[in-house]
């Protein structure tokens, strides 16, 4: 039994007032002997007897009716087996939103499951509930109500997102507002798969209400693999390009499938996969020339490796998808000062397309440092979103320097030679020999940026090319001017290889297209692909039974999202005996009054 309104028990001792009462009001009678009425006392005994029983029980009604009004007023809840109302309730409702939740066991997704209960149990449940997202813990996303509508617009609102990572804010959150309610019944509810914490590490926190913990998993043995992948294109023409592609089982179950890498309409190719539980297989497949320039109208190739498994539960983390334009329908906006002629002419021996002016759309810049601050500044900007520029420093007093941080300043000395290059970098790799016969009047190029990196220098130290990182693009800076008089680098055999790598470096972001994780689904960009985090792939769910025993320390108790709604409350059917002792306190005081009423008309 249960007391919600313990503050009012001192009122009990009111339930004495009739008995105080009773025996204030009893008046002593003195016996005075008188011979004539001797023979009336065993009569007189007798009436007195019946006299004493009728206040016995007439004391009884009163006291029981103020007994039971007081009772009323502290709430009583019990388990009895009648047809009360129920005790009054609250429910917190947690409800994880990970993006785990994808995965799919027949018809349904597991966050599709986790909706329908939910709904369910708002609709069948008689009690006031609370609504927390596990991504949104700080606060409820709807508090204590019985609105039903209300609740199910707040549910309806929810998408699964990677930051549900940990449920454990969210339990402290809807425990710590369950303690401010005045309800009989509170209980904690929380819908989950038990991939995140703290169900995977079986570390509850400490907890001051009953916990119910319902899986929506149909299967408790839900397989997944995770796939990853990276993408090298070719900075060369007519070059093969390269997949690297790792899968790992992330679940304790062996998985079979198959993986297929595409690009365009082309199958590239094709392998069967045996993955025991937690294991991982690495591939690497060469992407033809012809796979990587089978290009849709608008240039652009898409590439797709995908993981397919009657056993993979969850489809987010089975699929990479590529995006990149094709190596022979680059777009590079040339705006140059000098040299102009000699790389539109390379552009289109190599099957490029040179574009005419500040061409904000194209591929690759080719351009001359800007002497103008608008076109400085749009230039910096545009870097700064992603892309990638070829500046050719051959203006020291260009407004771009200063921005950057460096300072380029012209030497008065003979033309010289390359000396070294980094071969190291893809961008250069096995065109350090031809670039030795190039030759050019040395341009001295320093920065404070401990990012700005030189990538080929001349015989007396002067940097011929650099690289310096802006933002989420890059400048690479050539120190060569591109006229005849000063550098012979347009003429020497070294131009046109260089130049193709410089513009495909430059438009292929480096040469490489790794996938980033993010908590949207799969999808793909031009360069720019994404897959979900780690952490939401991991299936590695603990076992129920060991899931069940630690609930119990807890208080609580483990379901499945199959179980109907109601029996989230089967363990406390309490009752309201308020109506009860009401009932009781009235018809004592309707029996007192009909007792009293005949008695007194007997006399």
């Amino acid at each position: 039994m249960q007391i919600g309104q313990p503050q009012f028990l001192p009122l009990l001792a009111l339930a004495t007032l009739p008995i105080l009462i009773h025996l204030l009001a009893r008046r002593r009678r003195q016996v005075v002997p008188f011979a004539m009425t001797r023979f009336l006392q065993e009569a007189n005994l007798q009436a007195q007897g019946r006299r004493w029983l009728r206040e016995l029980l007439l004391l009884a009604l009163r006291t029981g009716a103020v007994l039971f009004a007081l009772l009323s007023l502290l709430r009583l809840y019990a388990v009895v087996p009648l047809p009360l109302p129920p005790a009054p309730t609250a429910i917190a409702l947690v409800v994880d939103n990970s993006l785990s939740l994808h995965a799919r066991q027949g018809t349904q997704t597991w966050w599709q499951r986790a909706l329908r209960w939910c709904q369910g149990f708002i609709a069948t449940t008689p009690a006031d509930i609370a609504l927390i997202a596990a991504d949104r813990s700080a606060q409820p996303l709807c508090n204590f109500t019985g609105d039903k509508q209300r609740l199910r617009q707040a549910l309806a609102s929810l998408r699964l997102t990677f930051r549900a990572l940990d449920l454990t804010p969210a339990l402290q959150t809807a425990d710590a507002l369950l303690t401010t309610q005045p309800a009989a019944v509170k209980r904690l509810v929380v819908i989950t798969d038990t991939q995140s914490e703290p169900f995977r590490s079986l570390r509850l926190p400490s907890l001051r209400h009953p916990l119910t913990v319902v899986d929506v998993r149909s299967n408790p043995d839900a397989g997944n693999a995770r796939l990853e992948a990276q993408l090298r294109l070719p900075l060369d023409p007519k070059v093969d390009g390269q997949l690297w592609v790792q899968l790992r089982n992330v679940s304790r179950r062996t998985l079979t499938g198959r993986l297929i890498v595409r690009f365009g309409n082309r199958k590239v190719a094709e392998q069967t996969v045996r993955l025991g539980d937690g294991k991982e297989a690495r591939f690497a497949f060469p992407v033809s020339w012809l796979a990587l320039t089978s290009a849709d109208r608008q240039g652009l190739v898409r590439g797709e490796v995908l993981w397919q498994s009657p056993d993979d539960v969850l489809p987010t983390d089975n699929r990479i998808a590529f995006l990149f334009r094709s190596p022979d329908r680059l777009r590079v906006a040339v705006v140059l000062r000098q040299g102009a002629n000699f790389a539109v002419a390379a552009l289109r021996a190599l099957n490029l397309t040179p574009l005419n002016g500040w061409r904000w759309d194209a591929d690759a810049l080719l351009v001359s440092a800007p002497t103008d601050v608008t076109f400085a500044r749009q230039l910096l900007a545009w870097v700064r979103k992603g892309h990638n520029a070829i500046v050719v420093a051959d203006a020291p007093n260009s407004p771009l320097w200063a921005t950057l941080g460096v300072t380029v300043r012209l030497n008065a000395t003979p033309m010289r030679r390359v000396r070294w290059t980094d071969e190291t970098t893809p961008l250069l790799q096995g065109l350090g020999s031809v670039l030795q016969i190039v030759a050019t009047r040395p341009i001295t190029v320093q920065g404070n940026d401990s990012r700005l990196r030189i990538l080929a220098t001349l015989d007396d130290g002067s940097p011929l090319l650099l690289e310096l990182p802006v933002g989420f693009g890059r400048f690479l800076l050539l120190t060569a001017p591109l006229n005849e008089r000063e550098s012979n680098l347009v003429h020497s055999p070294a131009f046109v290889p260089l130049l193709y790598r410089l513009v495909t470096y430059a438009a292929y972001d480096g040469g490489q297209i790794v996938p980033q994780e993010t908590e949207q689904p799969p999808t793909a960009t031009l360069l720019r692909s994404t897959l979900p985090p780690r952490s939401e792939s991991d299936f590695l769910f603990p076992s129920r039974t060991r899931l069940r025993d630690v609930l119990r320390q807890h208080q609580g108790d483990l379901l499945t999202a199959d179980r109907p709604p109601q029996d989230a409350l089967a363990l406390t059917p309490l009752r309201d005996l308020s109506p009860l002792c009401l009932a009781l306190a009235i018809f004592c005081l309707l029996l007192e009054g009909i007792l009293t009423a005949l008695w007194w008309r007997r006399r």
